[in-house]
């Protein structure tokens, strides 16, 4: 039989111009309610941007064949990698990237939609990471597939996600951004490893019918100050450090923990009326998000996945004086393909998100110094998290 690799099949995913990490959307789709954000206008669909053209490192889409082992190598796993390029990997063994396949929340997720294989591409990036392909689709629908066994499938392989080799290996050499004058397997030079297009691959993706591209990341960075002033993501996400490139040289390489950290991606600014609370006032704030940090719109990726803003008024035994004001930032989206776009209220780059909650604090509470804080907290699957930004401001109750 003739496979029809998912490599062709999804080109139109990384494309951004056809079907994006098809299962992928329908996984997350699944998964919980995502956080109810407000009501902002959705943008018109003439404002989705056009994906970069593809890559040459992934000419077929993802995922890419990649199963000759560079002459030096032992292997393809990134634990041949370890050996000299220490450094490397230990940072990459820390990121989402290592845990794309196994990360609990895309495991829910794939469990939710019976396990569909589409949205794989980009957590599996390399062909010989999936134990079953797809010989065709069943007229045409990608959540319908035909597997069939993967005689190349390598189960180790499939653990560690996006992989060195998904990046570093093609037809049997190891590629690297940067000339190299010696080392014990055969090596390429990629200037394509250094561009913000390569990050597209995954990071921009596409479903038909949608009014805008699922994941964004590319196209918010494409229309960013950051963009225009030549400012890559590998700048911010993949910083130059000093260190061990390798077993026998120490040079500035980039790192490979691919940091993420919304505490410096956003400033929150806090504007009050009066010095002082007075009860059985109302006591209205301005509360103002900025995106100062991040090249991209905050958040970005999944609209699964949100931040809420809160603002609690706190007395001097941590109860609350006033009910709390919360407001969510992020993109709603239809609970099933296209996933067109309901409200979307999240900051570009250089933007702002101004909201004025409206406090007051009862007559029967004392007069008291109390808190104010003003928090950030990650929402996922219903879910929140720890607060990645806080602001605590003193102020008295009169």
């Amino acid at each position: 039989m003739t496979r029809w690799p998912i490599s062709r099949i999804l080109l139109a995913l990384v494309l951004g111009v056809g079907v994006a990490a098809a299962g992928g959307l329908g996984l997350f789709g699944k998964k919980g309610d995502p956080a109810p954000v407000d009501e902002a206008p959705a943008p018109p669909a003439e404002a989705a941007p056009h994906a970069p053209t593809a890559p040459p490192l992934f000419p077929d889409g993802l995922p890419v064949a990649v199963q000759q082992t560079p002459d030096g190598l032992a292997n393809l796993s990134a634990q041949g990698c370890n050996a000299c390029h220490v450094q490397a990997h230990d940072a990459w063994a820390g990121t989402a990237h290592a845990t794309a396949w196994q990360d609990p929340h895309f495991q829910a997720a794939l469990d939710g939609v019976g396990g569909s294989t589409a949205c794989l591409s980009c957590h599996l990036p390399l062909t010989n990471q999936h134990p079953r392909l797809a010989a065709g689709y069943v007229a045409g629908d990608l959540a319908r597939p035909d597997l069939q066994p993967n005689t190349q499938w390598d189960a180790g392989l499939m653990s560690e996600g996006v992989t060195c080799a998904a990046c570093h290996v093609r037809d049997g050499q190891v590629l690297g951004p940067r000339a190299v004058s010696s080392a014990p397997h055969p090596v390429a030079v990629s200037t394509e490893l250094s561009t913000s297009a390569f990050c597209a691959s995954c990071h921009q993706l596409t479903w038909p019918g949608a009014d805008q591209p699922f994941y964004d990341t590319f196209g918010e960075w494409e229309r960013s100050g950051y963009a225009a002033a030549g400012v890559r993501c590998q700048d911010c996400h993949m910083a130059p450090v000093a260190g061990v490139a390798a077993a026998s040289s120490r040079v500035v390489q980039a790192s490979h923990a691919f940091a993420t950290d919304s505490a410096r991606a956003v400033s929150i600014l806090v504007d009050l009326p009066a010095p002082e609370f007075q009860r059985g006032q109302d006591y209205r704030l301005q509360i103002t998000v900025q995106n100062t940090g991040a090249g991209h719109s905050f958040p970005t990726g999944s609209p699964f996945k949100s931040y809420r803003l809160s603002v609690e008024l706190t007395g001097a035994d941590g109860k609350a004086l006033a009910p709390a004001f919360t407001q969510d930032i992020g993109r709603r989206v239809e609970d099933a393909p296209p996933w067109r776009t309901l409200a979307d209220n999240r900051i570009v780059a250089g933007g702002a998100l101004q909201v004025t909650p409206v406090l007051q604090v009862d007559q029967k509470h004392k007069a008291q110094r109390a808190t104010l804080r003003v928090s950030l907290l990650p929402v996922r699957e219903g879910a929140i998290g720890e607060a990645v930004v806080v602001r605590s401001i003193p102020v008295p109750v009169l």
